[in-house]
């Protein structure tokens, strides 16, 4: 079986780059880093034991030579103290060791001498720690904190205190040198135990001297490494080349030959055998098996591509068909509107007639032969209610002739009949024509007589005061009380507002904003029948007019219908 290129390629890339690369400088930046840390753990633990030899010399000889001074019993040496001795002598080593500078020295305990030895929160922590290991074998302690903004290494190990002529300073207040109390006070130092750890031996060594000097070891190690790496980069990318790209190259001359022509124009398909697909195609691994399937590529392309356009075509014709069908179902649907405001037309007009017929016998000149001549029953009819009849066709007729104006192409586009009117006729006699309609409702008409003139459209007016009326009636079919109400409204160009109030159930406040939207209905507890469509014409007519339209409602039920008109000029 031939090797193919994933084998020849991906182990050495994969594993060779990534795997053996970052597993190595890991290694060896912990390593690296371990040792650096030793090194300067070492140097720490050196200088630990300078520093307590320094002590021991303090103890063992300064302090018996002074002790034998006049001076001893009155004054407070600090040269005597060896925790001084071994500050000082620190800070000088620190001066003539350049390699030192960055190491520094305390003596932590929670009850010092010298304030600048007490312990912060970490090193009581170490503290306690060395309070309970075996005093017989001191133990270390080491690791990283954090102080302000800088990562320091530490060393610690305890001190403990085994001469008892330290008792003579640090015992009882009462016991040390006046001096000492009056240089420390009589609040800190006191009260050690022979055998006790009093302090924590510390050592600091900032972090960043031993990563840097892990990173120096590191990166001498990685370069090699690199160069290493880089060599072999170099032999991995020419057999890459020998055995992919080239071939890929092939392949991809052959692919724009596909795309810069037409699967049908065969003559144009024809490949050049000099691009070196053929080949391609005698090869056993992964690029001959892609030229292989460009070739069966193509036979299948050049199918699909057929089905496809017959598809588009086939798909075509039926959009074609599907828009004729919905031309044609929208000449039907003018054509029935028109045909229903003819019917409805003469529906009126013959209704018109008979009324008209019906008014000239009653009140005619002919009056006293027809009373005469009257040999059949007869029927009584009021003048109030044959006029009422009257009107509303007139008014019915007036608005079939509106829609049917060369305005309405808008459907809902309102065509106007302006006329001079007073509101209080129009809505008196809006009154009279609910009278037969109201049962225990009640309509209130305080729009007064000396309101002026408006500029409207009577029959489109009277139709937003019917249908805000039929509202009121319609969710409210128990009884309510209605209002009509008009005021001329003070602003930069004077306008009337007409109100329409009802105390029914009011309106839900969140459908104000949608109320006069098509197809919207309000909230009701019974059914109610319509399309919801009634507010949305009133909004129209009255935009139509140059006016706006809204409502108000109350928690305590009932709504306010109101719209501004302009004043007649």
């Amino acid at each position: 079986m031939p090797w193919k290129l994933g084998v020849k390629f991906s182990v050495f890339l994969v594993l060779i780059f990534l795997i053996g690369s970052s597993l190595k400088i890991f290694t060896l930046s912990q390593h690296f880093n371990y040792q650096a840390e030793k090194a300067v753990q070492e140097r720490a633990e050196i200088l630990l034991t300078t520093m307590q030899a320094v002590r021991n010399y303090t103890q063992d000889n300064i302090q018996p030579r002074l002790e034998d001074s006049p001076e001893w019993d009155s004054s407070f040496v600090l040269e005597s103290v060896p925790n001084f001795a071994a500050r000082t002598v620190f800070e000088d080593f620190r001066q003539y060791a350049p390699d030192y500078q960055a190491f520094s020295y305390k003596e932590a305990t929670p009850n010092p001498t010298n304030p600048d030895d007490r312990t912060d929160e970490f090193e009581a922590s170490i503290f306690k720690q060395l309070q309970t290991r075996s005093t017989e074998q001191p133990e270390r302690l080491s690791g990283y904190r954090t102080l302000g903004e800088t990562k320091l290494f530490y060393i610690a190990r305890p001190l403990i205190m085994t001469d008892a002529k330290c008792l003579n300073c640090h015992g009882k207040p009462g016991d040390a040198p006046q001096s000492q109390i009056e240089m420390y006070g009589d609040q800190n130092g006191f009260g050690w135990q022979l055998n006790d750890v009093i302090a924590a031996q510390m050592i600091y060594v900032p972090a960043d001297t031993i990563l840097d000097r892990g990173y120096q070891n590191l990166w001498a190690v990685t370069t090699i490494l690199l160069s290493l790496f880089g060599a072999l980069f170099l032999v991995i990318n020419l057999l890459l080349w020998r055995t992919v790209i080239r071939p890929l190259k092939i392949l991809t001359r052959v692919s724009k030959q596909i795309s810069s022509c037409s699967l049908q124009d065969e003559p144009r398909m024809k490949l050049n055998p000099s691009q070196g697909l053929d080949t391609l195609t005698n090869r056993r691994d992964e690029p001959g098996q892609l030229a292989r399937a460009f070739q069966f590529m193509l036979h299948v392309l050049g199918q699909r591509e057929q089905d496809l356009q017959l598809a588009v075509q086939e798909r075509t014709q039926w959009l074609e068909q599907e828009m004729h069908e919905r031309q044609t179902a929208q000449e039907s649907l003018q054509l029935y509107s028109h045909a229903i405001n003819h019917d409805l037309r003469n529906l009126v007009m013959g209704i018109s007639s008979v009324v008209q017929g019906i008014l000239f016998q009653t009140f005619g000149k002919d009056k006293e032969q027809h009373s005469t001549s009257e040999t059949s029953d007869v029927i009584t009819i009021e003048p109030a209610a044959l006029t009422l009849i009257q009107t509303s066709c007139d008014r019915q007729l007036n608005l079939m002739n509106t829609l049917m104006t060369e305005e309405s192409s808008d459907i809902w586009r309102v065509a106007l009949q302006l006329q001079t009117i007073h509101l209080q006729n129009l809505t008196a006699d809006l009154q009279k024509s609910y009278k037969a309609k109201l049962a225990s409702s009640t309509i209130h008409n305080c729009i007064p007589n000396d309101l002026p003139p408006i500029k409207a459209d009577p029959s489109q007016l009277q139709r937003v005061f019917e249908n805000l009326i039929d509202n009121a009636l319609k969710y409210n079919p128990n009884r309510v009380d209605i209002t009509l109400n008009a005021r001329v409204e003070a602003s930069d160009s004077p306008m009337i507002r007409c109100t329409v109030q009802d105390n029914g159930v009011g309106i839900d406040s969140q459908k104000i904003n949608s109320l006069f939207g098509v197809y919207t209905r309000g909230q009701s507890d019974t059914c109610v029948t319509g399309y919801g469509l009634g507010l949305y014409i009133c909004r129209k007519i009255i935009e139509a007019h140059g006016g706006t339209i809204g409502v108000e409602t109350s928690a305590d039920g009932g709504a306010t219908f109101w719209f501004l008109l302009e004043l007649s000029t």
